[in-house]
């Protein structure tokens, strides 16, 4: 989770297309792979810095939602 991506350590390392399309201040990534490759993300953004806030179980939760979305693509290929 990114709090405050206006920062400019994690500005620089964001994507132009990103600054330019969506540039949320804070935002959530929640990577999508198969045996370490990459093929989608769960993503959730606010639109003031600082505001998106999860608790744990929240957080788990997400993380069960992707474990469950990867394993459903495992199965279907």
């Amino acid at each position: 989770m990114i709090s405050d991506a206006t920062e400019g350590r994690i500005v620089q390392r964001l994507p132009q297309w990103y600054r330019t399309s969506l540039n949320a201040p804070t935002f959530l990534l929640l990577p999508l792979q198969i045996k370490g490759v990459p093929f989608g993300l769960i993503y959730a953004d606010k639109s003031e810095r600082g505001t998106l806030e999860l608790s744990e179980k929240e957080l788990a939760l997400l993380r069960t939602l992707r474990n469950q979305a990867v394993m459903a693509f495992k199965q279907s290929s």
